[in-house]
């Protein structure tokens, strides 16, 4: 009775070792090649990250890193998958995974490769995000210069900075580059961030408010610039305004400092772009001792943008920033050059 009851428990034990997980070291050889799908990390409507991590490297060289994902569980580099590069933390890479579909289910797994086959982590599933508005019809300026737009909440917004240099009429808006000059005026101008043309088409024209107050209209036929009640409205329909940055920025891996990846996943699909700030805190002294760098700050790491709405000395904006999910309403000097979007009538 004894025999027969070792021989079972040594067929259980064999049979439970046989597993078809290629994680599974059926030998209990610390030599074995295996992998770990650590995390899915910023999960947008069309893109994520994965971490994976080698926990054993096996006999031989490992020659290639990455990950796997599908719809259906338990991917393999059969189907869609994108190879990583081992990192400075010996055995973790980082891939990322696009384009996805939003709003859908995904499986992903970690997988290494060397000269026995490839293994692959225990599969990981997310669910990427749901687009929270539609495309728009989009605008174009007096100028000629076209805006893609988007419908959020019901209300039509640009996705790209303004970037005209005419008001409505047909009036020229000037562009001043001298601070003594920008700093005395009470009547609309714009200049480009550290008066570089090249900002122009990725980041569009910084303006006064003196701009977007002036009764020829700055805005599009049919559009005019938000008002402070209509920022809040967006914003509080984004989640509020500790959490709707992330929401609204633009790829943090194209535009914005790196740092900012975990803090966006443009799911308004507003797409704002980190145009900095001139002059917005800029107090010059009598010898003029200035550089650009005083009279523009924070390209890649702010947006900033005017809305409709002032007092007698300032006129509230709103900003975002790389730091984190914020959006953060504040005043602003009306002679501070900002980014402006137009939301349509």
């Amino acid at each position: 009775m004894k025999k027969f009851l070792f021989l079972s428990l040594a067929s259980i034990l064999l049979f439970s070792c046989s597993s078809s997980d290629p994680n599974v070291d059926i030998n209990g050889d610390a030599a074995t090649l295996k992998v770990q799908t650590y995390s899915v990390l910023n999960v947008t409507f069309t893109s994520a990250n994965c971490i994976g991590v080698i926990t054993s490297y096996g006999s031989s060289a490992v020659t290639a890193v990455g990950v796997c994902w599908s719809t259906f569980q338990n991917p393999t580099i059969s189907g869609a998958h994108t190879a990583g590069t081992l990192g400075a933390d010996a055995g973790t890479f980082t891939v990322p995974m696009t384009p996805l579909l939003a709003n859908t289910t995904y499986y992903a797994r970690a997988y290494a490769t060397n000269a026995e086959g490839t293994v692959y982590g225990a599969q990981i599933a997310f669910t990427t995000l749901g687009m929270l508005a539609t495309n728009g019809n989009g605008v174009t300026d007096i100028d000629g210069e076209t805006y893609p737009s988007v419908v959020i909440n019901g209300k039509e917004w640009m996705k790209k900075n303004l970037d005209v240099s005419k008001y409505k009429n047909g009036d020229v808006i000037p562009q001043v580059t001298d601070v003594t000059q920008w700093d005395a005026l009470t009547t609309g101008a714009w200049c480009y961030y550290e008066n570089d043309t090249a900002n122009g088409p990725i980041y569009g024209k910084l303006y006064n408010w003196y701009a977007i107050n002036d009764p020829r209209g700055l805005a599009p036929t049919g559009w005019h610039i938000p008002s402070d009640t209509e920022w809040t409205a967006l914003t509080t329909f984004l989640g509020g305004e500790n959490v709707a940055g992330g929401k609204l920025k633009d790829d943090a891996t194209t535009y914005w400092t790196a740092s900012a990846n975990t803090y966006t996943s443009n799911q308004s699909g507003f797409t704002a772009l980190p145009g900095g700030d001139g002059y917005l805190n800029f107090h010059y002294v009598a010898t003029n001792t200035y550089t650009l760098a005083d009279l523009f700050k924070d390209k890649t790491k702010v947006a900033y943008f005017w809305s409709a709405t002032a007092n007698v000395d300032l006129a509230w904006t709103r900003s975002i920033n790389y730091l984190n999910d914020n959006v953060v309403r504040s005043g602003a000097l009306k002679k501070s050059a900002l980014s402006v979007r137009c939301v349509k009538n």
